[in-house]
């Protein structure tokens, strides 16, 4: 039983997600192998042959890979916030603005204001590209929950203040809520300044960054997701 997880550079900032995949197949019983991205056209991957190496390992085995939605329908009652898809010429001064989901690379999330990093920004992309856009709302403390097979496996602060903790009945009721979720994703959460926990954004497990969770049940979520992704885009 095998398992591919990319090679990196240990210096490399995602170096630690793939570090804890490795260990984490490792101790499931998987011979873990490490690729190089040019190589895995080559491997001989199936369902039974989990692959851990960001999205552009996921695009090169499934083609036709769409990335979950940041914001579900289901979720929208979890928010806290309004939240628009529009023209970049059309976001204002002191909005904040992120990539869609499939430009998730293109810049980081940011307010526009008239700082380099949104000049930069903003002179990227042409003015009709669209982006994110919502009002800037202070988030004390932000959280990652990974979710596998309907409950939560692990919850670990990224950002902010770690001693501000989102309220595990919202957490609860978001993951209940989402009835359209595959077999493994991370939620994101944020605490408001006025205590509400809300909803930042939804991830993909199948390349989901790893903010804490033990290297067993991080390994056990991405080997689920994979399963699930080839029964979605390739043939049995």
């Amino acid at each position: 039983m095998h398992a591919y997880v990319l090679e990196a550079d240990p210096i490399h900032e995602n170096s630690i997600n793939y570090f804890a995949a490795a260990l984490g197949f490792h101790r499931l019983g998987y011979r873990v192998e490490r690729y190089r991205l040019s190589e895995l056209p080559l491997l001989g991957v199936s369902r039974e042959t989990p692959v851990f190496g960001g999205v552009e390992s996921i695009l090169r085995v499934f083609p036709s890979y769409k990335s979950l939605p940041h914001y579900p329908t289901e979720l929208a009652g979890f928010l806290g916030r309004d939240i628009q898809v529009k023209r970049l010429s059309e976001v204002k001064h002191g909005e904040f603005f992120k990539p869609l989901e499939q430009d998730h690379k293109k810049f980081a999330p940011m307010l526009l204001d008239d700082s380099v990093a949104a000049s930069i920004a903003v002179h990227s992309m042409e003015p009709d590209h669209q982006v994110y856009v919502s009002e800037d709302v202070s988030i004390l403390s932000e959280y990652r929950c990974y979710v596998h097979h309907g409950e939560a496996a692990a919850i670990h602060c990224y950002k902010g203040d770690v001693t501000i903790f989102p309220d595990r009945n919202a957490v609860l009721n978001m993951i209940e809520a989402y009835t359209s979720a595959p077999v493994a994703y991370g939620l994101d959460v944020g605490v408001l300044e006025s205590g509400e926990t809300v909803l930042v954004e939804v991830n993909d497990f199948c390349c989901l960054g790893n903010y804490g969770i033990r290297p067993t049940p991080y390994a056990f979520g991405i080997a689920s997701r994979w399963e699930q992704l080839w029964g979605q885009y390739r043939k049995p």
